[in-house]
């Protein structure tokens, strides 16, 4: 987390911006909304539209409206914006590259299906955590008093 950290401030950006930033990119179609940001990680909505601004503002991402329903905005990264990124990610990726060719395939096995069933614990305790940490709506009117 901290070398993560520690990239996205070379680049003035937070965790958080770059967490959103990977969620946006690793997207089935490469766009996404608000509200998908919101559940994938656990921010309100307000939250997340700050954050799209900042990104917005410091050339990140592009948005647009749905020209079929004008209240979806969509969100998608501008490619152009991750180039500076990439040498410090190429770096990492050779490093753990190095690392993981001095083991055999037996342990590389091992290695990526604990990751796997860690990564899968990580999610569902999230998708879990997100709910509960979100105050509920009373959709209920208030009961009348005496003097009502």
């Amino acid at each position: 987390m901290f070398l993560h950290q520690a990239i996205a401030q070379s680049f003035g950006l937070n965790p958080t911006e770059t967490k959103c930033i990977d969620l946006i990119h690793g997207a089935a179609d490469g766009s996404v909304n608000a509200g998908w940001l919101s559940d994938r990680t656990g921010l309100t909505t307000g939250a997340i539209t700050h954050i799209l601004d900042r990104l917005e503002k410091r050339g990140f991402i592009a948005r647009w409206r749905d020209t079929r329903d004008r209240r979806k905005v969509f969100i998608c990264i501008r490619p152009e914006s991750l180039r500076p990124l990439i040498p410090k990610y190429q770096a990492l990726g050779k490093a753990y590259m190095s690392l993981a060719e001095q083991y055999d395939d037996q342990k590389l096995e091992l290695i990526c299906e604990y990751l796997e069933r860690t990564s899968e614990i990580s999610e569902r305790e999230l998708a879990r955590m997100i709910p509960a940490r979100r105050p509920r709506v009373s959709r209920a009117k208030p009961a009348l008093g005496p003097s009502d």
